[in-house]
């Protein structure tokens, strides 16, 4: 079987068990890429139907406990006790339950009335109808879906390697899991792109925007959303993103992000190679948090949505070590 992910830094391409990422994010959704995570093929109809049940079913066991991603990972071997569950299920479940709980999360630091899952939506439209409490449009449903399944999985990367870490010395679901998320989501990892979205509100009312990089990078600071440690070119899940965010944004309140992205991505590549001596392309945290505020959603809630993703990755990882012991 093909690995969950890997890299081809020939062709600058990822691929989750040996189909382009970016390719299943254009044509397919999140439960069948889950299922080609899972089983190492894409669903049959049957099957894809199966696996978005089973998903909707697993909502009807949030309770109000499960206050946070970290306390749902916390408990998921109580969980899986508690009904039964086998390793698969509650795997899924774990991934189901945590657009439940990080959506809920979200409406109520905004506020807002809380809005119960709707058992008509699969995944992705279900988040977007519970942050907001309206039905998503087509449209919103297809390219949200598609920066979920962009996130899915890295095969290099330090919430996988901690994961792993964890199942080698013979940890529970639980205690992989609950390490995984503490370590996704460090500054430094996947709040990456939280930080990058703040660096461009920082940029949008100045006039130099080369001296502001310039700065950054001589103060010590990162340009978030530079550089990658595999990919040697333009990382394709940032390339998707860069045209779904142009498509979403022109013509509203966020067309400014088309032209600061640009900007950075321009001059902190000149300068970069400059200053540092290293030539470097985006990568997707120059554009997730961007794009995903074009969906209504603040940069500080950048790196649950990419959790959302990446638990599906996570998932499919415990249960490939369960199959290999």
């Amino acid at each position: 079987m093909e690995p969950i992910s890997r890299i081809d830094s020939t062709s600058n391409q990822l691929f989750f068990r040996g189909v382009n990422a970016t390719a299943l994010a254009k044509d397919f959704d999140y439960e069948s890429v889950v299922h080609l995570l899972i089983h190492g093929s894409l669903p049959s109809a049957n099957q894809r139907y199966e696996i978005k049940d089973r998903m909707i079913a697993f909502r009807n066991l949030y309770s109000k406990e499960m206050d946070s991603i970290q306390s749902l990972a916390n408990n998921l071997d109580i969980l899986k006790e508690q009904n039964s569950l086998e390793m698969e299920d509650a795997l899924l479940a774990f991934v189901s339950l945590s657009a439940v709980v990080a959506a809920t999360s979200f409406t109520e630091s905004k506020g807002l009335a809380k809005v119960r899952a709707n058992p008509n939506l699969g995944h992705a439209a279900n988040i977007l109808w519970m942050t907001s409490g309206n039905e998503p449009s087509y449209q919103d449903v297809s390219d949200f879906q598609s920066c979920l399944i962009l996130h899915m999985d890295d095969p290099d990367n330090p919430s996988l390697a901690a994961l792993t870490k964890v199942l080698d010395e013979g940890g529970t679901i639980s205690q992989s899991l609950s390490l995984a998320f503490t370590e996704h989501v460090n500054v430094m990892h996947h709040g990456a792109g939280t930080e990058a979205m703040e660096m461009f509100i920082e940029i949008k009312d100045l006039d130099d925007i080369n001296n502001y990089l310039k700065h950054r990078i001589r103060s010590g600071n990162k340009i978030f959303g530079m550089g990658h440690r595999i990919y040697r070119g333009f990382d394709p899940r940032a390339d998707m993103l860069k045209e779904m965010l142009k498509r979403r944004a022109i013509n509203t309140d966020n067309n400014w992000l088309i032209q600061i992205i640009d900007e950075v991505a321009r001059e902190g590549s000149a300068l970069l190679a400059e200053l540092k001596g290293i030539q470097t392309y985006p990568n997707v945290d120059l554009f997730n948090a961007a794009t995903y505020s074009t969906f209504g959603f603040p940069p500080e809630f950048n790196t649950t949505l990419f959790a959302l993703s990446r638990v599906a990755g996570w998932s499919a990882h415990i249960l490939e070590s369960q199959t290999n012991e």
